[in-house]
């Protein structure tokens, strides 16, 4: 298939047409395929380009900070878009009813959070009631034009940094502002989630930070001052910076550090030093744990990107 010309890196698309998830994600997440992606010699400026992307979009952002600021809100982001381009009998796409029976059956929140979140979505201005789907009983909802815009720079933040390592990237980033395709996309993203990846799985060191309110982006923050060559950031300053009290931000750096992730400053962070003040970086084994939570999101990506350039490559 010409689309995927250049992507010999990635493995070759899946040929089994019984269980098409399985067979995707076998072929593109599974262990050879992040082994290809751990041994790819740019990895690291991958994901520097990725981590520092997604710093800047929560940096001084109270909103954003508010909305997904851990991996539950993340992927119910995604969970949006998702129902948004899928429809039950009724023709309805996104739904309280469907977002909680979604969150339900793949664990990734109970019934009465989701329609929390959903309130929580609304009141921030990314999700408005849909025009002309479902029925009054139904009453869906749509994700407004700062929820698309959100997801879409998320998406061009995440592809830029994959052109380091080849494969769809550039093909992405030039169909990103087409509805249908970034429609397909997060159906494919919302399928493998169904189908049971977990990019957690693959990197459990980190789990516990992706499951706290900004605990990811900080990690990100001292993956990116070290790429920088910057000074180490100290607990108040990235308690500014994401919107979290430095109370809460001290304890996940602490807790970060008991578990060997986090040094404090001064000490060689993955072959840069950091200077100056009572800051944070990560550890050698903070580097390795966080290269593995890429690797794995990589993949994902990939994966998505490379089955939605499938989809739309099979006639009618």
């Amino acid at each position: 298939m010409s689309h995927l010309t250049g992507v010999a890196f990635f493995a070759p698309p899946p040929t089994e047409p019984h269980d098409e998830a399985a067979s995707w994600l076998a072929a593109w997440t599974g262990a050879e395929a992040r082994a290809r992606i751990r041994a790819h010699p740019r990895l690291r400026e991958a994901m520097h380009s990725s981590a520092e992307g997604i710093v800047a979009l929560h940096d001084r952002n109270p909103l954003l900070n508010r909305i997904l600021n851990d991996r539950g809100r993340t992927v119910f982001g995604f969970f949006v878009l998702y129902l948004d381009a899928t429809s039950d009998a009724t023709g309805a796409g996104l739904t309280a009813a469907r977002m909680a029976a979604l969150c339900q059956e793949t664990g990734l929140c109970s019934r009465g959070r989701a329609k929390a979140l959903l309130a929580l979505m609304r009141w921030g201005g990314y999700l408005e009631p849909a025009a002309g789907r479902g029925d009054r009983r139904e009453r869906p909802l749509a994700p407004t034009e700062r929820m698309r815009e959100l997801f879409l720079t998320r998406w061009r933040v995440q592809f830029t940094a994959l052109r380091a390592l080849g494969g769809t990237a550039d093909t992405i980033l030039a169909r990103l502002d087409e509805p249908g395709f970034t429609a397909q996309l997060a159906v494919r993203f919302g399928a493998a989630y169904r189908a049971g990846y977990r990019v957690l799985d693959h990197a459990p060191m980190v789990a516990p930070y992706c499951e706290r309110d900004g605990g990811m982006i900080v990690l990100f923050a001292l993956l990116s001052s070290a790429a920088l060559g910057g000074r180490a950031p100290t607990a108040t300053e990235l308690a500014r910076r994401f919107t979290l009290s430095r109370t809460h931000t001290l304890q996940i750096l602490r807790d970060a550090e008991i578990a060997g992730l986090v040094v404090r400053a001064g000490i060689v962070d993955g072959g840069v030093p950091l200077t100056g003040g009572p800051g944070f970086a990560l550890s050698p084994e903070g580097w390795r744990a966080v290269e593995a939570f890429f690797v794995a999101a990589f993949a994902l990506f990939e994966c998505c990107a490379a089955w939605a350039l499938a989809d739309q490559a099979v006639p009618g």
